[in-house]
């Protein structure tokens, strides 16, 4: 029995560690539906309230944040509103295909993602926030004192001095 206990702690072990590198890498998020929207809940069930939707990418790029998942369903951010999504209906993209080359970690408690702002010219919209440690890209370029991250149309800003270049 102990040896079968044992099996059972190093899955659950793995379990786990897939679990939170998964939740470890930020990932954008859109609807995938033909409606061009998914409800965001305050549960994931589809008879909790709706608080927002998720809908389609703009220009390349999702309107929320992967923060995790339960089974058919992802918990997602959406501007400061955070809620469940049912997974069939949400597409992801990342900047991290973890093949080995340097990446891109961020370095703050709260580390800010920007977004391009046609309005001014300037690179200091907020997009999102991402914790301390979160693997952010290792497919990114330079420019100026940001890392760039880019879409089909628009980019992703990273100060630099909010995240470092780990080997």
């Amino acid at each position: 029995m102990t040896g079968m206990k044992r099996i059972f702690s190093i899955m659950a072990a793995l379990m786990m560690g897939c679990t939170i590198w998964a939740q470890d890498v930020f990932t954008v998020v859109f609807a995938t539906s033909d409606d061009g929207f998914v409800n965001v809940r305050q549960k994931p069930s589809m008879k909790a309230p709706v608080l927002t939707k998720l809908y389609g990418p703009s220009h390349g790029l999702g309107q929320g944040v992967l923060r995790g998942n339960s089974g058919n369903w992802c918990k997602v951010s959406v501007g400061k509103i955070t809620g469940w999504a049912y997974s069939k209906y949400v597409g992801e993209l990342q900047w991290y295909e973890g093949n080995g080359q340097p990446r891109l970690v961020a370095t703050k408690e709260s580390t800010p993602i920007y977004t391009d702002n046609y309005k001014d010219g300037g690179m200091d919209v907020l997009y999102t926030t991402v914790r301390k440690g979160t693997i952010l890209a290792d497919q990114f370029t330079e420019e100026g004192i940001y890392y760039k991250l880019d879409t089909a149309h628009d980019c992703l800003y990273i100060k630099k001095t909010d995240a470092k270049v780990v080997k």
